[in-house]
């Protein structure tokens, strides 16, 4: 498996902005992590496959946190380009939502936000559920 990460030693909600120039898997996991990701162990990321750019990840909680962008699998690879960079916290910023998220996370992350806009989202979501087959 191929991937590209850099590390970062972040405090609780700073955020962790990621460009790609291709849908790929983006994941943010701690330095434990990264160590069984290494070694194909099981591990546990934040994140998942996204479609666009930028991906951004609000930090839970200070810690060294790698960002791992995924170059395909061994018998497909992809050529990809990324960059991240670490920003202050921003209470207006939310975490990016990966495309491939279970259905509980989606709705634990509408579920922060105003009843009205919760609607509005909700059947933008399902509209382009829809539309995308």
């Amino acid at each position: 498996m191929k991937f590209l990460y850099k590390s970062f030693e972040a405090k609780r909600k700073e955020i962790i902005e990621v460009e790609i120039d291709t849908s790929t898997k983006v994941r943010f996991m701690t330095a434990r992590e990264m160590k069984a990701y290494r070694k194909g162990r099981t591990f546990s990321y934040h994140g998942g496959l996204f479609e666009e750019s930028p991906v951004r990840f609000v930090v839970p909680f200070d810690s060294v946190w790698n960002v791992v962008v995924e170059k395909g699998t061994r018998s497909n690879p992809l050529e990809v380009k990324a960059s991240c960079k670490l920003t202050n916290a921003n209470g207006l910023v939310r975490s990016s939502i990966a495309v491939d998220a279970p259905p509980e996370v989606r709705r634990y992350a509408l579920g922060k936000e105003d009843e009205d806009d919760t609607k509005s989202h909700a059947s933008e979501m399902s509209l382009a559920a829809r539309s995308e087959g």
